[in-house]
């Protein structure tokens, strides 16, 4: 199955570049343009500068990543580790003011085109966000940010690992570090037998990606390139993996949130859509529960669940038929085709105040389940664009990992 390998990793010298919660980012398709203007009036050397530089006339930004990280890499603000090594993670948080931990451990994952079904995608993406990344890449040959994947660690032992390792070794805490309610804890597993053995435990597993498809399909073309180039020569070289962080599919801290729809316009053709293929019936704010909901429209101050009448001709794949977000898509096609704008909102009460604006409606969905990707994975289908949202995001600016000259 797949291969995962220890690496080389580029940190932060906390000792020059100050203390790591200034550095470190979200990955670069979260950042808006307030909080890139926050993470940059934090620390001149805070990692958005690289993940997601502003735009600024007649600059490149992709060139201005490369000079940057550079520069930090002379001046010592940024080391690599001079032994390969596993990174081993803690991130903890809290959702409704419940505390959680979700473990997961970074390592270099070898590319596999998809038809292998070894690293299985679970959602489509957007064509605009890969030409970006690899624009990035190109200019940095650099994973500045992780591909989030799961695997299914069935027998448990990747998890008793884990904790083994961390509590008593080999591994090395080599960072620790509190951003708000979150605190990031790193380990460094470079000892060659422990090493080994997770490389060996990994190679059973199937990967599926939770976050980051538009990362990992960026690293399959620009490992194309690089071919096409005659750059390549062995299956060891650097382009042939890409920067992954993988946690247990059955974690007790993995969060996935929904990604609702909020739709701007062709107003007819949705209240038509619901018409025809939906029951409706009022439903309160307070107390929502989208679990047994499944998708509710909202409009003004009006919510309504709307439960898909029986002999609807669904044409979609049977792994995600029944799925609320499948459901959705009765929805949003035929709004798509009357000129309706679309855009995506994971905050529940966000999304619910965005139908208060004229002509505005939204549809909330429930989240789906580690399990329920899984399952639409192995089926070889994939669930539409912006479905989840794992929640944290896994940060940039932990560990990195260059491709080299």
């Amino acid at each position: 199955m797949a291969e995962v390998t220890p690496f080389h990793g580029l940190r932060y010298d906390e000792g020059k570049a100050g203390p790591l919660a200034d550095l470190i980012c979200p990955p670069y398709d979260v950042i808006s343009d307030a909080l890139c203007d926050e993470l940059y009036a934090r620390s001149e050397h805070n990692l958005v500068r690289i993940e997601r530089g502003r735009t600024e006339e007649g600059s490149d930004r992709y060139a201005r990543a490369k000079r940057d990280l550079d520069a930090w890499i002379e001046k010592g603000v940024m080391r690599f580790d001079h032994t390969r090594a596993f990174y081993l993670s803690d991130h903890y948080f809290e959702v409704d003011g419940v505390r959680l931990r979700r473990r997961g451990v970074y390592g270099a994952l070898r590319l596999y085109q998809e038809g292998r079904g070894i690293v299985r995608p679970h959602e489509k993406t957007f064509p605009k966000h890969k030409a970006d990344r690899l624009q990035l890449l190109r200019a940095t040959r650099t994973n500045t940010s992780a591909v989030f994947g799961m695997v299914a660690d069935r027998s448990g032992e990747l998890a008793r690992l884990l904790e083994r390792w961390m509590a008593h070794g080999p591994a090395r805490l080599v960072a620790d570090t509190r951003l708000g309610s979150e605190r990031h804890l790193l380990w460094a597993l470079d000892d060659k037998p422990a090493a080994a053995l997770l490389a060996g435990l990994l190679k059973d597993e199937r990967v599926y990606i939770a976050d980051g498809h538009h990362r990992y399909e960026t690293g399959l073309n620009y490992l194309q390139e690089q071919r096409e180039a005659k750059q390549i020569e062995l299956d060891e070289d650097t382009p042939n993996y890409t920067l992954a962080y993988l946690c247990a599919l059955d974690d007790p801290g993995l969060r996935i949130f929904p990604t609702h729809r909020v739709l701007r316009g062709a107003r007819e053709a949705l209240d038509a859509a619901i018409a025809r293929s939906f029951d409706a019936r009022p439903v309160a704010r307070e107390g929502l529960d989208l679990g047994s909901a499944g998708i509710v429209h909202v409009r003004g101050g009006t919510l309504r669940a709307l439960t898909l009448r029986r002999g609807q001709d669904l044409v979609l794949p049977e792994a995600w038929r029944g799925l609320p977000v499948a459901h959705a898509e009765l929805l949003l096609d035929p709004a798509r085709e009357s000129g309706a704008e679309v855009t995506y909102e994971h905050d529940t009460a966000r999304a619910i105040e965005a139908a208060a604006s004229e002509g505005t409606d939204t549809i909330l969905v429930a989240p789906v389940s580690s399990r329920d990707l899984q399952r639409v994975a192995d089926a070889w289908q994939k669930l539409p664009e912006k479905t989840t949202y794992f929640y944290p995001k896994v940060p940039a600016g932990l560990v990195l990992r260059p491709l080299g000259d």
